[in-house]
């Protein structure tokens, strides 16, 4: 039977739901996690308080926090206001790195479809353009990771900001000898992004100097070797470019696919070039 009539209200679980705008699966979850509670009669029906509906709508208001039901029940019932915004503030610079990181994928694919719309139909295309300080974090080298502590205290945070932080390898110079193992990969980012994102570095991290670089943007074959034909297509393009470059060359790895068993990479070299 209905619980007898008081000065609350009570509604079954049907009504209450969808006075509430939510289901009664997440009724009964809430209340199962002591966040919410109802009446039940001795026939077993589920009947809520009116006086319920404020907690809810706190609860609705935490879970869009990203806030877990466990610490919810925490935040209501023991903490109190300082605490309660404490955690919110922690939650909601959270979010708005969240935001930065979206933000940072967004802008990236639309620099993305611009390179692929400039690359199409096209192997390489070289041109000279003015390029910003770029940060280098290496990672590894000659097949094997870098053993070094300074790298493992910022890659976390350097990942967790791809992919404005790009795939990287580091070449001290693409004129100079073809010693294995000389080149490395790892991270490489952006100076204003840096800055704006907050990215961490430390003295492992390497400043390329921005300036006037020749750019050799390619889609080819995995399997081909970049760098000859990196050096191939600059020689066809200019007399002399490896007199007339120096300087540690950064390449940008943008896809690098397993496709028709071959594969397919994309990217881009800058290399230093002073007229």
């Amino acid at each position: 039977m209905k619980p007898e009539k008081q000065d609350t209200r009570h509604y079954r679980i049907g009504e209450y739901a969808q006075k509430m705008g939510v289901t009664p699966d997440l009724l009964k979850h809430y209340e199962r996690m002591g966040l919410i509670h109802s009446e039940t009669t001795p026939s077993g029906y589920r009947y809520y308080p009116f006086h319920e509906t404020l907690v809810l709508l706190e609860c609705l208001m935490l879970r869009n926090y990203g806030i877990p039901l466990q610490e919810m029940n925490r935040l209501l019932y023991e903490d109190d206001v300082s605490q309660f915004h404490a955690y919110l503030d922690t939650k909601a610079e959270t979010i708005r790195k969240h935001m930065l990181l979206e933000e940072a994928v967004l802008n990236d694919q639309r620099l993305f479809s611009q390179w692929m719309t400039r690359m199409e139909g096209r192997e390489t295309y070289v041109l000279i353009e003015e390029k910003e300080d770029m940060f280098f974090l290496p990672h590894s080298r000659h097949r094997d990771f870098l053993d070094d502590s300074r790298i493992q205290d910022l890659l976390s945070d350097w990942v967790s900001w791809m992919p404005a932080v790009k795939i990287a390898r580091l070449i001290p110079d693409l004129a100079g000898d073809n010693v294995p193992g000389r080149s490395s990969w790892g991270l490489a980012v952006p100076g204003r992004l840096v800055e704006k994102y907050a990215i961490p570095i430390n003295d492992v991290v390497c400043r390329i100097p921005g300036g006037r670089k020749l750019m050799l943007h390619y889609q080819v074959s995995r399997r081909k070797d970049l760098r000859d034909r990196a050096l191939q297509v600059l020689e066809d393009h200019m007399d002399k470019v490896p007199e007339r470059s120096s300087g540690p060359v950064l390449q940008i790895v943008l896809a690098n696919l397993r496709f028709g068993g071959e594969g397919n990479s994309c990217g881009w070299f800058a290399i230093p070039y002073e007229e």
